[in-house]
């Protein structure tokens, strides 16, 4: 792995005059070679410029993901890289979301870090709040300025934090759902839901069971995440927090009646539940065992590869009283604010780069996210044609750039283990929402988020 980044910190070596002796020169040149090798191993983002490439600025950006969400943003990195000879960039990879926060909080407290780093949304808020990333606004205002008039919806503002804007979208998601065809045709269904009523309706014709009353197939298998069901309890009316997170309302009415609906399927065997040890619920729908999951365009590439003796289809997310509300998922793009700020306007211009609208027309087409532009849709003409991705980015304009419940560990944890009594533990739903909102209300009066 390549632990290059730019111009911090060089310990420059003269060269000799002409009386000097060269030998002691080399000798003094790989002294000083081994002790800013050695520095930048323990700093982890700092090397010395190719002597041939002095002028040029070096920058690293730390990414997650694997398969081709991480060969795309490779392959974007060598492309910006070609397109000029001023900037280079590194790309790392750090490991998953987690492992990229957690690499994240040391470097910072070292004083250290990529000058671009992707960042899921769960730490913008900590960061933001904590000095640790660069306020984009400022940027907005200049000759260099990302234009957003053809974002959907709030999805320019999700990043916002008080007065500032922290954190840019790249890799973007939308809920959606898969659906077995061959089991809709089987069981009479001419279709996806369209509205959650009919989703609950139909998770319980797909059940199918054996003479003993054993389930052989259930209608839907779950996430074992929180995200699937914020977009049906927005949809519905229901609310969970206010951004400033002074009205907490985890114990909502909608809130209440969706999470009984997806108890009541769990209870009756329509709904399956399967741990990640099992493969979770892409397994379960891949081999056969379930008609529909609720999921992500993330797995678009998995899914029609991998299902086996069935056709998959993908289908727009279930609509509730209030039309399509859709909670968005991925991760963006930040500035890191502890490397020195000489390196900001070309960090600034590579996050641009990774902004484009062929960038992320490319990271679309490789990836399944989507482009969640006008503009990249654009580019993406061709490929829009196929209903598939014109279903995934359909949903883009029904879009709430909302990451609230992400982004507080006190509500989001509590919405966590609230779910996870629900679903796993079969707890009543009133008393578990009613004690989550307790224990997320005085977490935040304790910790501010």
């Amino acid at each position: 792995m390549r632990t290059l980044v730019g111009n911090h910190g060089w310990a420059t070596i003269a060269a000799p005059g002409n009386t000097g002796n060269v030998a002691d020169f080399l000798v003094c040149r790989l002294i000083g070679s081994i002790f800013i090798c050695f520095s930048a191993i323990l700093s982890g983002c700092h090397a010395p410029l190719s002597a041939n490439n002095s002028s040029r600025v070096e920058i690293t950006y730390w990414r997650t993901l694997t398969g081709a969400a991480g060969e795309g943003q490779e392959e974007l990195v060598r492309r910006f890289n070609n397109s000029q000879n001023e900037i280079h960039v590194h790309c790392e990879f750090q490991g998953s979301y987690s492992d990229l926060a957690a690499k994240l909080f040391t470097a910072a407290a070292a004083g250290a870090g990529p000058d671009v780093t992707q960042l899921g949304t769960f730490e913008i808020l900590q960061f933001a709040r904590a000095g640790l990333l660069v306020d984009l606004k400022p940027y907005f205002a200049g000759p260099e300025a990302i234009n957003t008039k053809d974002w959907p919806g709030t999805i320019s503002t999700a990043g916002e934090v008080e007065d500032g804007l922290y954190w840019l979208p790249f890799n973007v998601t939308v809920p959606v759902l898969y659906y077995n065809e061959d089991a809709f045709n089987a069981a009479g269904l001419l279709g996806p839901p369209t509205t959650w009523d009919d989703f609950y309706l139909y998770a319980r014709k797909l059940t199918v069971r054996d003479d003993n009353g054993v389930v052989r197939e259930a209608g839907v298998a779950l996430w074992n995440i929180t995200w699937p069901l914020i977009s049906a309890i927005w949809s519905e009316g229901g609310k969970l927090t206010t951004r400033d997170y002074g009205h907490i309302t985890l114990d909502d009415p909608v809130v209440l009646k969706v999470m009984t609906e997806f108890q009541t399927l769990v209870r009756e065997g329509a709904a399956l539940l399967p741990d990640e040890a099992s493969g979770g619920h892409r397994a379960a729908f891949k081999n056969g065992r379930a008609a529909m999951i609720l999921d992500s365009p993330a797995a678009f590439q998995e899914i029609f590869a991998q299902a086996i003796g069935f056709t998959p289809m993908v289908a727009a997310y279930p609509a509730g009283k209030n039309g399509k509300v859709y909670a968005p998922g991925g991760g963006g793009l930040v500035l890191w604010a502890k490397n020195p700020a000489t390196n900001r306007a070309a960090a600034w211009r590579f996050l641009r780069f990774m902004l484009s609208a062929e960038s992320l027309a490319y990271y679309s087409q490789q990836t399944g996210y989507a482009a969640f532009t006008e503009s990249a849709q654009q580019v993406m003409t061709n490929d829009l044609k196929d209903s598939r991705f014109g279903v995934i980015h359909d949903g883009l304009r029904f879009v709430r750039g909302d990451f609230s419940i992400n982004m507080s560990p006190s509500v989001r944890n509590a919405f966590d283990e609230a779910f996870q009594k629900i679903m796993v533990d079969l707890a009543d739903v009133k008393t578990t929402l009613m004690e989550a909102d307790a224990k997320a209300e005085h977490a935040i009066a304790e910790r501010g988020i």
